[in-house]
């Protein structure tokens, strides 16, 4: 069989321009109002483990003790995260949203009571509690907009509308999980400890839970999810060997994210700067949302388990690069390189994932790819900071130069497995 020509300029022009009917059409199906909602939703989650660590950190004085309260967060969320996702296949998303907001608002209520003076041990259930029942808005907003992509005409067009998805969302979350830490620190500057769980709450109202009640939670992947409930898996069989692979790779993605967020941290400190260190790691962010957005603009020839080894690939040559680092400027060049392997590799973890998810259970993996996610950044976080302040900084950078290592062995394990899926994907 000979190898396909490569795209002409013209092949590429009519990809862009297709891209963008794609994207105009998404925005007709949602509303633009739809983006800011999906956006600021994901506001609550992103400031959840920081704002707890900060409030206990505060209200009890001890450092250890808060991260073990974070740490109960993140259980919390890797508990709940995919049965809530599975609820939310099997009932729909609005009342899941609403119920686990009014539950979240709760716990957050809760913990501002307990975190003085109650018992570590209460003190941490709370914050599990917390952890299990803030809504992750970004896998519900994945599951719907991949449920309206699949309503393209053409095979073609259902690719390029989930490769624009996934772009799209997997951009939104690094631009989240940049700002939410940015806000609990602003506002514990300027207002109070307790300020930033305020703020989530307020959120939760006043964008959460117009999000649930939002008209694609009923035209979009819910009704999509309704029409197959009637022949989804088993919960017990959410799970299939593919999806398991890839929950290891977003926990790794999350990990590198939490161990390099430590060491640029520790880094800066060395240097008597700090206070930069959340600039400085920024730059990261910056490289995965450019990279994110930039996606749905590479051809499809370049499957995604390709891209997958590719870009963990410069991920892996990124973080062993900051080990000659000895500036700022430097680190924050060689953490855009890093971001952009990341970020890349994160989208198509997702997008592996919407394709290999089971009849009627989409938002089971996503919110699960999530939650894993999240959790492999709140572990690598507290491991590397152990790390980095008995080490120094170039141990915590050492750490996740090796989690690097280990996508790209993931990577290479799930192609020899599933790669004869390359294709569908």
């Amino acid at each position: 069989m000979t190898e396909a020509a490569p795209p002409t300029s013209s092949g590429r022009e009519a990809e862009a321009g297709g891209l963008r009917a794609d994207a105009r059409s998404l925005a007709r199906l949602t509303g633009l109002g739809y983006f800011p909602l999906a956006f600021v939703g994901r506001l609550p989650f992103a400031m959840m483990i920081v704002g707890v660590l900060t409030l206990v950190v505060a209200a009890r004085g001890s450092v250890a003790e808060a991260g073990v309260v974070a740490a109960a967060a993140g259980i919390g969320t890797a508990i709940c995260g995919p049965l809530s996702g599975a609820l939310a296949d099997r009932i729909g998303q609005r009342r899941v949203i609403c119920l686990g907001g009014a539950a979240s608002i709760l716990a957050a209520v809760s913990l501002l009571l307990v975190a003085a003076s109650a018992p570590l041990g209460v003190v941490a259930l709370v914050a599990a509690a917390l952890g299990g029942t803030t809504p992750q808005v970004a896998p519900f907003s994945r599951s719907r907009l991949v449920g309206l992509s699949g309503a393209a005409a053409t095979e073609a067009r259902r690719a390029r509308s989930l490769s624009l998805v996934m772009s799209y969302e997997s951009a939104a979350d690094e631009a989240s999980f940049v700002l939410g830490p940015v806000l609990v620190g602003l506002l514990t500057a300027a207002v109070a400890p307790w300020a930033p769980l305020v703020l989530s709450m307020l959120l939760t109202v006043a964008v959460v839970l117009p999000f649930a009640l939002h008209p694609t939670a009923a035209s979009a992947a819910d009704s999509a999810d309704a029409e197959a409930g009637r022949s989804a898996v088993p919960f017990r069989r959410s799970f299939p060997g593919e999806v398991r692979v890839l929950i290891v790779g977003a926990l790794l993605v999350g990990a590198v994210f939490g161990a390099l967020l430590t060491a640029v941290t520790a880094f800066m400190a060395e240097r008597d700067h700090a206070d930069y260190a959340g600039v400085v790691y920024g730059a990261m962010s910056l490289g995965a949302i450019v990279i994110a957005l930039g996606t749905a603009l590479i051809p499809r020839g370049f499957d995604l388990r390709t891209r997958w080894l590719a870009f963990g690939t410069v991920a892996l040559a990124a973080c062993a690069g900051l080990l000659l680092v000895g500036s700022a400027p430097a680190l924050a060049a060689v953490l855009a390189l890093a971001g952009v392997g990341v970020g890349a590799t994160l989208v198509g973890i997702f997008s592996l994932g919407a394709l290999a998810a089971p009849a009627g259970r989409s938002t089971t993996v996503l919110t699960t790819l999530q939650s894993a996610l999240v959790v492999g950044q709140a572990l690598a976080s507290a491991a590397g900071g152990a790390l980095a302040g008995g080490l120094g900084a170039t141990a915590g950078f050492v750490l996740a130069a090796a989690l690097a290592g280990a996508v790209l062995v993931v990577g290479a394990v799930d192609r020899a497995l599933y790669g004869r899926l390359s294709a569908r994907a």
